[in-house]
């Protein structure tokens, strides 16, 4: 390319189709192989020029998807500050373009050296009318040699998704190991969106939105219900937050750049009735520098001035301020505020107020930034009440007098899942996972609002739950040992196939492909033979809906895309197995080692029916022994795991010892 764009080793290992263990042989092996062009000496970057010369040499090349090229491109710019703001000039450019094609077809004729000059002024142009967040667009201006990137990229926007194309190089920025910022992972996003209840009016708001993953996540939960408001220091993060949750929602979407706590853009009457239905935020840790001198009569601190070590206990008075009576926040927090000496009196006045409703320990992980695990706090603001029609007093919610706790923190990832079906019926009543606390008690003088130190299994629940897990167990280890592994009869000759995509497949109506960010676009309940998708998960296969399905779903999650075929065309099974194809995976995989899963790039064999059908049978059968495999792993962590508990708590003794038969 000659434009000095740098490639790690993962994103060699894409290029040549190959798994990243040989790029590192092929550096150890061949001298000629390119020395690193910058990076470190543990994360070292490599000339992408010298990487295609030498793969091509050595027929090792694969084509350069252009999403690659793109993004190899945008990175040369500059470091990693840069990169943030030429993502954001990507998210203008794209809605420029789409907002106002006549302008750019007008400009797009221009020689390179006057495009230079004039569509950094266009698009200026275009913030200022559309009030759009961010500051000026092409800040370092636009070189001439430059601008064969930008028309790179409006051309991929108009022969593809324009919002597919930002979302595939915002997961390559927040993939970065070196990006400045940091971003809700996905993860804690889906967990906290399925938390929020219902919103029929009212406002979601997150007053650290960042890129606008949380607000995505509520954007698939709530559908049509509810609009959608974020604040965001960063100019260029803001930006890039207004334009993602532009395209993923259908109500009024408002973005707002400023410091929050020092520059409350939405700022009213704390508590007043124009204040927000759900306030959810993952806000910055350990900031000490977050405003305590200038903030110390801030009519937000209702529970008290946060101390100057406590920013966290800041951010949540800051969101508790912006819920209206009835509202509920949901905040996440780091494990440490719930028992650090500093915040006690914050966290008791809270209590009294009877604003704290549970405190949910998650596992570690989780968060990108919380490394140790994190809390979530859910507070709900009291309110009185309205007059329904019938002259009664309706919606009243009084302050809590118990908090639920809940211990998550040794919760696997499929655990973690089920929160995301139906938070509110979770955990109701479960011995060793959830305890609701009295106020009373959580007031002295430590006020610990650690989940751990509430939430403790009784001898009698332990011994149950084991004896339980054991006969779960048992049923399933018998029809394991039924099951014989699935064998296959190897091919005479290997299959070489005509192949077709799914995109031509939905061109043809022979399948719909409806991908999970317009789904709350959409109201569609299942039907036997859909095809559920995983989004950003290789290790999972897609599922095919049955009508013996006891997957519990009234419609699509927002962790997947539907497929429905046309069954007089296409066996579900059969498209349903060759989606899950090592070469399918592979090219959903980025250039930064994220999966990402488009499945109308997906190629699938073009067979007759009746061969769909013996294939499809097969991948069937395979999907069963799969679950079945799957089951007996998870009941026998139960049962491990409850027999650890018990034998550490005193609840359970070694058994008898038996001397070995024949000895």
């Amino acid at each position: 390319m000659g434009d000095g764009s740098l490639v790690s080793g993962a994103e060699i290992a894409r290029l040549a189709g190959v798994e990243r263990s040989a790029v590192s042989n092929w550096r150890r092996r061949h001298r000629d192989f390119p020395a690193p062009a910058g990076g470190s000496s543990v994360k070292p970057l490599f000339a992408l020029a010298e990487v295609e010369t030498w793969l091509r040499d050595r027929g090792k090349l694969r084509a350069i998807p252009a999403t690659d090229r793109l993004w190899q491109r945008l990175r040369s710019y500059g470091d990693d500050r840069r990169l943030v703001d030429t993502l954001a000039d990507v998210a203008v450019l794209l809605a420029f373009v789409g907002d106002t094609r006549s302008a750019w077809e007008d400009l797009a004729v221009l020689p390179d050296e006057e495009l230079a000059e004039r569509l950094p002024e266009a698009v200026a142009s275009f913030v200022t009318q559309g009030r759009i967040p961010g500051g000026s667009p092409f800040a370092d201006g636009l070189r001439p040699d430059q601008v064969p990137t930008w028309r790179l990229l409006v051309e991929m926007a108009r022969e593809g998704i324009p919002e597919q194309i930002f979302e595939d190089l915002h997961s390559r920025y927040v993939d970065s190991t070196d990006r400045a910022i940091v971003v809700t992972p996905l993860d804690l996003a889906t967990v906290i969106a399925a938390m929020v209840p219902p919103v029929l009016d009212g406002a979601v708001f997150d007053p650290s939105c960042g890129t606008g993953n949380l607000l995505q996540a509520l954007g698939k939960k709530l559908g049509i219900g509810g609009s959608r408001a974020g604040q965001e220091r960063d100019p260029a993060v803001a930006r890039i937050a207004w334009y993602r949750i532009q395209w993923c929602g259908v109500g009024p979407e408002i973005i707002r750049q400023g410091d929050s706590l020092r520059n409350d853009q939405f700022a009213g009457t704390p508590g007043g009735p124009d204040g927000a239905a759900v306030v959810v935020c993952d806000p910055p840790t350990g900031d000490r520098e977050w405003g305590h001198d200038e903030l110390g009569y801030d009519a937000r601190w209702e529970f008290g001035l946060p101390p100057r070590a406590e920013p966290e206990l800041a951010w949540l008075q800051h969101c508790y301020a912006h819920i209206r009576p009835g509202g509920i926040a949901i905040v996440a927090m780091p494990i440490a505020a719930a028992a650090r000496r500093s915040g006690r009196r914050i966290r008791g006045e809270m209590l009294r107020r009877g604003a704290l409703r549970e405190v949910i320990a998650l596992p570690p992980g989780l968060a990108g930034g919380h490394s140790l695990g994190l809390h979530l706090w859910v507070l709900i603001r009291p309110s009185t009440g309205y007059i329904d029609d019938d002259g009664e007093i309706s919606g009243a919610i009084g302050p809590a007098t118990c908090v639920r706790m809940i211990d998550g923190s040794r919760f696997d990832r499929e655990r973690v899942r089920e929160i995301e079906g139906d938070w509110w019926h979770q955990y109701e009543d479960e011995p060793g996972v959830s305890a609701k606390v009295p106020v009373i008690e959580l007031l002295d003088d430590d006020v610990d609002l650690t989940p751990a130190r509430y939430v403790q299994r009784d001898e009698d629940d332990l011994v149950r739950a084991h004896e339980e897990a054991v006969n779960e167990l048992t049923p399933v280890l018998g029809c394991l040992s039924k099951q014989q592994p699935p064998r296959m009869s190897r091919a005479d000759v290997p299959a070489d196939w005509p192949m077709v995509s799914l995109s031509e497949l939905v061109k043809a109506q022979a399948l719909d492909v409806i991908l999970n960010r317009e789904l709350p676009r959409m109201r569609i309940d299942l039907e036997v033979g859909d095809i559920l998708v995983p989004v950003l998960d290789p290790s999972e296969r897609p599922v095919v809906v049955r009508k013996e399905s006891t997957l519990g779903l009234d419609g699509p999650t927002p962790d997947r895309h539907l497929i429905r075929c046309d069954q007089t065309v296409l066996d579900p099974d059969f498209v349903a197995g060759f989606l899950h194809s090592e070469q399918n995976v592979r090219q959903a995989v980025t250039g930064t080692g994220t999966f990402r899963f488009d499945p109308r790039r997906a190629m699938i064999p073009r067979l007759p029916l009746a061969e769909q059908r013996r294939y499809g049978a097969e991948f069937r059968k395979l999907a069963e022994f799969a679950d079945l495999l799957q089951r007996t792993v998870r009941v026998g962590q139960d049962v491990v795991r409850l027999a650890q508990d018990g034998l550490t708590s005193g609840a359970f003794v070694p058994a008898p010892h038996q001397e070995p038969k024949g000895m």
